[in-house]
């Protein structure tokens, strides 16, 4: 009887933890500034996922990320605090720079947990609750485009025309639902109609954001996307040629009456989705979308490499980015480059290093040789997942994406951990053995 007890209690806690997850991976397309800090609901959802772990005693993370991490952190606040304000003559802020570093740690959070889903199979559980999320968020966007509901109207949209979810950046918005359309492209199973209503949806909200930079990386994903499957493919039938050159045919002769009706196609949904004139110079006047009157981030990325021109070891660290920054343009700003604003606050060094890390996750995570269809599937959209956040960092700063740093740590447990696992046959004693050999 005890026994029975001892069972259903381990059932309820990890119903509880997987409940948890969900609601965390729904609010990470949630975020907004209260009081100067940005804030999820899942930052809160964050800390019960962790202590419910603690209880457990399953929350663990190799050593030496923990050595790591903690002396970056020495490094950079010693530099920020102590070395740039006398190299720049500035003023050191305390303040700054500690809401720099909390957003720093909260993403090591993230990463940690990250790294412990992949760990406890809870991948799926996180990928499903971020897809919902993403696809109710996408819909009510979508809604309120044509029925007015002026509480969600206020919240949703930008400028009263740019859709940003319950995000607080319509570009960052338009990133986060991509990443649900390579997971609803990859996932299986999922219903035929339920698949291509839910692409719909994600598109359109995507398009609704009037974000230029996701529309370009909706285009270079799809390629990806399309010459990945042309690789899957292991055999090449008569067939398949066949249909491949109707295809092409086909788009050929349709092509041209599509394009007589471009312009009246473009206005109609303008007329709808306001924000698209935004997106419209894309398809009409490329390098004009591309310039610097289309995209304004020119003058922030002189700035950032200026900044790493005069701070390349250690860059200019926590804190101090804008305030250095008013010394050259009006108006400061990040960088609106993830790679320049890494290399400006933390050095070109430190960002070759960690970028090398992040791609040494891509380079081994490909399929395995196991017969575990899910797990392929599940390595893939992780895959796709990091390679959006690394397309879309040149237009955007990332560093401090909850997301980015969540499927990050799913990736190095897939590949630097879960492979030992696979390879060695010990299942479960794997994660003992990480337990017994200087984890947490």
């Amino acid at each position: 009887m005890a026994v029975n007890s001892l069972i259903i209690e381990k059932k309820r806690e990890t119903q509880i933890i997987i409940v948890i997850v969900f609601l965390l991976s729904v609010f990470l397309n949630q975020s907004n500034v209260l009081f100067g800090i940005n804030l999820s609901i899942s930052d809160f959802l964050i800390l019960g996922v962790i202590v419910s772990l603690i209880i457990k005693q399953e929350l663990k993370l190799p050593l030496k990320h923990i050595i790591v991490f903690s002396a970056f952190s020495i490094l950079i606040l010693f530099h920020s605090l102590f070395i740039i304000p006398n190299q720049y003559m500035i003023v050191a802020d305390p303040v700054a720079t500690l809401i720099d570093y909390t957003k720093l740690l909260v993403v090591f959070l993230y990463y940690i947990i990250g790294f412990n889903l992949s760990r406890l199979k809870l991948t799926v559980v996180f990928l499903k609750g971020f897809l919902v999320g993403s696809v109710v968020i996408g819909f009510l966007g979508i809604l309120i485009s044509f029925v007015q509901i002026p509480y969600l109207s206020s919240i949703m949209l930008f400028g009263e025309t740019r859709l940003i979810g319950f995000m607080n950046d319509p570009n960052f918005f338009a990133v986060i639902q991509c990443c649900a359309l390579s997971i609803l492209l990859r996932m299986k199973p999922i219903n035929m109609v339920v698949r291509i209503g839910s692409i719909g949806i994600i598109v359109l909200s995507i398009i609704s954001s009037g974000s230029k930079s996701a529309i370009i990386l909706i285009a270079l994903y799809s390629v990806y996307f399309l010459i990945g499957k042309a690789v899957e493919m292991k055999k090449t039938t008569p067939l398949k040629i066949v249909s491949l050159l109707l295809l092409i045919l086909g788009t050929s002769v349709i092509a041209p009456t599509l394009l007589s009706y471009s312009d009246e196609l473009m206005a109609i949904i303008i007329d709808r989705f306001p924000t698209f004139s935004r997106v419209e110079l894309l398809f009409t006047d490329f390098s004009s979308a591309v310039s610097d009157g289309g995209s304004g981030r020119a003058q922030v990325w002189e700035t950032a490499l200026h900044m790493i021109g005069t701070a390349p070891l250690l860059g200019v660290g926590l804190g101090n980015y804008i305030t250095i920054a008013d010394q050259s343009i009006d108006v400061p700003s990040v960088a609106h480059n993830t790679y320049l604003q890494l290399a400006a606050e933390w050095g070109i060094v430190l960002t070759v290093f960690f970028f090398i890390y992040v791609g040494s996750t891509l380079i081994h995570n490909k399929k395995n040789n196991s017969k575990n269809d899910q797990n392929d599937q599940i390595r893939q959209i992780i895959r796709d997942i990091l390679i959006i956040f690394l397309i879309a960092s040149i237009s955007l700063s990332l560093n401090n994406a909850r997301i980015f740093w969540l499927v990050l740590g799913i990736s190095v447990f897939q590949t630097k951990y879960n492979n030992q696992g696979t390879q060695s046959g010990k299942g479960e004693d794997q994660y003992e053995s990480i337990r017994d050999n200087g984890h947490l």
